[in-house]
């Protein structure tokens, strides 16, 4: 009877330690951006470092119970950087007015047939954008339509002067992440030592338009980003489903091809800031992934954490 005790106790601890971590971790993550949280958002984000369903109330206890955790008008945030919830509330009034464009002209994409779902993603999807930045959106495409689909948004917007340029990105709209509808795990496109950013890029999609249960179809097939034990390979090279591609779509990807800046070019499939493929277009030159890794690990180490994903 004594043993069955201890075994619960073991147990128990063991629960409190991974809730406590959790809730940690996740307020580290967002305070690489400056970004505090209320309860509902780190009860959400929890399962992202592998706290689970944490229900509400357990979330509070830690919250309010660490001295490495502050509070001040509901947001819970890292102590000593107060500074944060200011930050917060001007990039939230900052967000409105970029997500209502994006609603705007996220209904105008949903006339295309071959369109599945449009998102906001990054910063603006967690409403931490800067005023000057352009408003990111991931594309969900029907099966052998992608590159049509793409060279008659992105052409479509350019015409209308709403794509960025070198010199304007605010409030502009940047197309730089097409998936099909088959192509919906992006596991292979994470990072090899761990991808704590492409994780909570998951949980943090704000959906603008979904012809009809894509968005959960979608966190269904990265379902690895919200399991702790979870590991993913890296991929060494673009997945093809082997499916023929019509007339229309070659000529598509022939144009736009020769189109593409050099540097797409050079970079194409050689890891996965920039992927292109019949199944997958994926434009970051930029990619800063590796860096907000390793910032976060640096805070999960002064905070004493293992969680280190």
């Amino acid at each position: 009877m004594r043993s069955n005790l201890n075994v619960v106790d073991m147990d128990q601890s063991h629960r409190d330690n991974r809730a406590e971590e959790s809730v940690l971790a996740v307020l580290a993550w967002f305070d690489v951006f400056g970004y505090p949280l209320t309860l509902a958002e780190t009860v959400r984000f929890a399962r992202a470092v592998g706290g689970g369903e944490l229900i509400g109330s357990r979330v509070r206890e830690e919250l309010e119970g660490d001295r490495r955790i502050s509070q001040f008008d509901g947001y819970y945030f890292l102590t000593g950087r107060e500074e944060t919830v200011r930050l917060r509330r001007k990039r939230f009034r900052l967000a409105g007015r970029k997500l209502r464009r994006a609603r705007r002209i996220a209904r105008t994409f949903g006339f295309l047939p071959s369109v599945r779902l449009v998102a906001v993603c990054n910063s603006l999807a967690f409403s931490s954008a800067d005023d000057d930045s352009d408003i990111d959106l991931f594309v969900v495409c029907r099966p052998g339509m992608l590159w049509t689909t793409r060279l008659l948004l992105a052409g479509t917007l350019k015409l209308l002067g709403l794509r960025p340029t070198p010199k304007v990105q605010r409030d502009r709209l940047c197309l730089s992440f097409f998936v099909a509808e088959t192509s919906l795990d992006l596991s292979p496109h994470a990072l090899p030592d761990g991808d704590p950013y492409l994780r909570f890029w998951v949980s943090t999609l704000v959906p603008l338009y979904d012809a009809g249960g894509v968005h959960e179809c979608f966190l269904s097939a990265n379902s690895w980003a919200f399991d702790s034990a979870a590991t993913v390979a890296e991929a060494d090279s673009v997945r093809r489903s082997g499916r023929r591609i019509g007339p229309f779509e070659r000529a598509a990807r022939r144009l736009q091809w020769r189109k593409f800046p050099a540097q797409i070019r050079d970079m194409a499939n050689r890891d996965s800031r920039v992927v292109v493929s019949d199944e997958v277009l994926k434009f970051h030159v930029i990619d800063r992934r590796a860096d907000f890794r390793d910032e976060y690990r640096r805070r999960l180490g002064e905070l004493g954490i293992s969680i280190c994903r």
